[in-house]
């Protein structure tokens, strides 16, 4: 049974509330938007937003459903498509809004969030947050669309500078700026104890993160809403503050759920990336499950797809003789992300398992969706190849001595 609370507060020092949220229980559908462009006008991008997410709620809630019957990727990347296209038609409402009347930039930021099925799907605009509270500790599920999380990302500005800059309310995305906006989609499976928060810049600006996860890992989701909007206003209540908490139902796969995340941990794509980062790459990541002697890769076959092993093992051959087993962790034919590859070896499972697979289309196309962040997998990609050729080189050089 899914639990969650919602407050809102205008702050101290703030006339007006221009916060709006939604938590729509029924088809568990969880907004937060912050609007922005003063009084009147914030509060109608937000209100507006609300109303695009609460119209189309149920379509969010049969994408999710789609889902819990057939998880997978095909599924789970349509839950995080429609949540885009909510968006999209909530940016050119907006926007429309706007023009018609005489209040240009009138806009708000969006954190949306539509559960079920054991995971949860978020979709982010601006500085609004979304949070995952695990194990008592607290993660941050997105990434501020904003000049100060960009400057300190670049080294330009330490996070203590930023705390007081008087540029920490600039944000450089926003719903409604223009017809349509690019949002971050992120999914995550959903562990026993798990909760999310969302909530406005009003509470994440002016209390210490540290704070945030003491209260909010606390007692039932009403009582720590309740106490974190009590700390916005205890450390000055500068702007609105809105907190809607969630605890969604689990995965019933929990052990598996967990051999997947420490797998994307440990692969070199993902490694030194903050966790909302591997989020969002990872929806181009797709499961597959093999039987003993399936074959995934067949020798002298063109293929494009780099595998990791989650469970079980599987073998290595060539011409018959086995070459090398590989277990939970390990990976091969990242090669074949570069370009289509013709197989020099054939892999066959040697026991029930399953593998994450990462297809060269895939990975084309979230680095031209996200340039940023897919640069970033490609310099991950030859680099590691990089090593690889160089192992190599020392092997053939070794070999070479050894038979002088």
């Amino acid at each position: 049974m899914i639990r969650y609370a919602a407050r809102t507060h205008p702050g101290k020092k703030r006339e007006h509330n221009e916060d709006a949220h939604l938590a729509d229980e029924e088809h568990q559908v969880f907004v937060v938007a912050d609007g922005v462009g003063g009084r009147a006008a914030g509060e109608v991008a937000s209100a507006l937003v609300i109303d695009t997410f609460r119209e189309h709620a149920a379509d969010l809630s049969g994408a999710v459903a789609a889902y819990a019957a057939e998880p997978g990727w095909n599924t789970r990347n349509a839950v995080l498509e429609a949540l885009d296209e909510v968006l999209q038609k909530a940016s050119r409402r907006v926007f429309d809004e706007a023009e018609a009347k005489g209040l240009r930039g009138m806009t708000t930021t969006v954190v949306a969030a539509v559960v079920g099925g054991g995971a949860a799907f978020l979709a982010h605009v601006g500085d609004s947050r979304a949070y995952l509270v695990r194990d008592g500790l607290i993660r941050q599920l997105t990434d501020d669309h904003s000049m100060i999380n960009e400057l300190v990302r670049t080294g330009q500005m330490s996070y203590q500078e930023a705390r007081q800059s008087r540029y920490r309310s600039v944000i450089t995305r926003a719903v409604g700026l223009y017809p349509t906006v690019q949002a971050d989609l992120v999914s995550i499976e959903v562990l026993p104890g798990d909760r999310l928060l969302l909530n406005s810049d009003g509470l994440s600006d002016p209390v210490p993160l540290d704070r945030i996860e003491e209260l909010a890992g606390q007692d039932d989701v009403e009582t720590a809403a309740e106490r974190l909007v009590e700390a916005a206003l205890e450390h000055g209540g500068p702007d609105n503050v809105t907190v809607v908490m969630v605890e969604p139902e689990a995965t019933p796969q929990t052990e598996a759920a967990r051999a997947r995340a420490q797998v994307l941990q440990s692969l070199f794509l993902f490694q030194g990336l903050p966790f909302h980062a591997r989020l969002r790459v990872s929806r181009i990541c797709e499961e597959v499950f093999f039987t003993p002697d399936q074959p995934l890769v067949e020798e002298g076959e063109r293929d494009d797809t780099m595998y990791a092993i989650v469970q079980g093992t599987v073998k290595v051959s060539r011409e018959g003789v086995e070459l090398a087993r590989l277990g939970p962790g390990e990976h091969f034919g990242e090669l074949g992300l570069i370009e289509s590859q013709v197989r020099t070896a054939t892999v066959t499972a040697a026991s029930f398992g399953s593998a994450i697979v990462v297809r060269r289309p895939a990975l084309l196309e979230f680095c031209q969706r996200e340039p940023a962040l897919g640069n970033e997998l490609l310099w991950k990609l030859i680099s590691t190849l990089g090593q690889r050729l160089q192992q190599a080189n020392q092997m053939i050089a070794l070999r070479s001595s050894h038979s002088d």
